[in-house]
């Protein structure tokens, strides 16, 4: 053993004892690490490597759910166009099927099949009364009585003027 050293001022015993401490302090600071371990708990450079992991995950969910989002609006607006063209389709059957021509198809009027086949029974029986003569204005100038047309329109408006 070594000689035994008394201990006379503060500094002495300081130096003396401050490697004890320094083994003493790393070894529960050991133990109670190791107690948070077992309980679950994380250093702070861990939590910091798992909050990094979680980031690069939830970057990665938004762009998927992004690109989800865009696939969906694609799809909703492929979805309309064919109810468009559903729509038209069946505008031109419903045009057909009432006599009138290919292109007139487009003049049809309503929101529903009903409401264009009606549209198109109208529309022909207005364009079967036109070929037939009926509804036609008479021309300009063609007066049954050798008129001109001056005098049409003074008979005319003498005509109404004296009602």
């Amino acid at each position: 053993m070594s000689e035994f050293k008394v201990i006379e001022t503060q500094e002495e015993f300081n130096a003396a004892i401050s490697e004890r401490l320094k083994r003493d302090r790393e070894k529960y600071a050991a133990e109670f690490e190791a107690q948070l371990k077992e309980q679950g708990w994380k250093t702070p450079e861990e939590v910091a490597a798992l909050t990094e992991d979680l980031n690069k995950q939830v970057e990665k969910l938004q762009n998927a759910a992004a690109s989800t989002e865009k696939l969906l609006a694609e799809k909703d607006a492929a979805i309309a166009k064919g109810e468009e063209y559903k729509a038209e389709n069946e505008k031109i059957q419903i045009a057909l099927a009432a006599g009138l021509k290919y292109e007139q198809a487009g003049r049809l009027r309503g929101s529903n099949a009903d409401e264009w086949r009606q549209d198109a029974k109208q529309l022909a029986s207005e364009f079967a009364a036109y070929a037939a003569g009926q509804n036609q204005p008479a021309p300009l100038g063609s007066g049954s009585s050798g008129e001109s047309t001056g005098e049409q329109f003074a008979n005319f408006f003498n005509s109404v003027l004296s009602t």
